[in-house]
């Protein structure tokens, strides 16, 4: 089920989602994307949700379409020296990395190329791409042995 919600969400909401079913959201733990992500840019209102069974993996889930759901991970966890290649103060931003299951090899890959700042001040959120060939876009965290 699809919602149309492009403003920021400013009530509790309750949404069911195939994975933690019904949950009702505060408004203070939903992050406003005015851009969307890439590949999703209609959708706007984005719940991080932690699920210990994959930590140190987190869930993005859209508010506007729980059905999706992208796992991701801070790209520290990965390479402690990342840097996006301009400055951001941590205590405010929170960095992460889309993170693949399977690549279709059997890979754990992070797309490093193209992170997800949070900020926790205002709760809104970005996705950048990073013009560099420094970081890829499946850079492999684990692969099939």
């Amino acid at each position: 089920m699809s919602y149309n919600m492009p403003n920021k969400i400013t009530e509790p909401i309750k949404i069911n989602s195939y994975s933690f079913g019904e949950i009702e959201i505060q408004p203070d733990n939903i992050f406003y994307f005015e851009n969307g992500l890439l590949g999703f840019e209609s959708l706007n209102n984005f719940v991080l949700i932690s699920d210990d069974e994959i930590a140190p993996f987190k869930w993005l889930m859209a508010i506007e379409d729980p059905g999706i759901m992208l796992p991701i991970v801070s790209p520290f966890f990965i390479d402690e020296e990342y840097h996006i290649g301009k400055y951001l103060d941590l205590e405010r931003y929170v960095l992460f990395s889309v993170v693949t299951f399977n690549d279709g090899n059997g890979n754990v890959t992070a797309n490093l190329r193209a992170p997800i700042i949070l900020c926790s001040d205002d709760l809104t959120g970005e996705q950048i791409i990073i013009v560099s060939d420094a970081y890829s876009v499946n850079h492999i965290i684990s692969s099939k042995k």
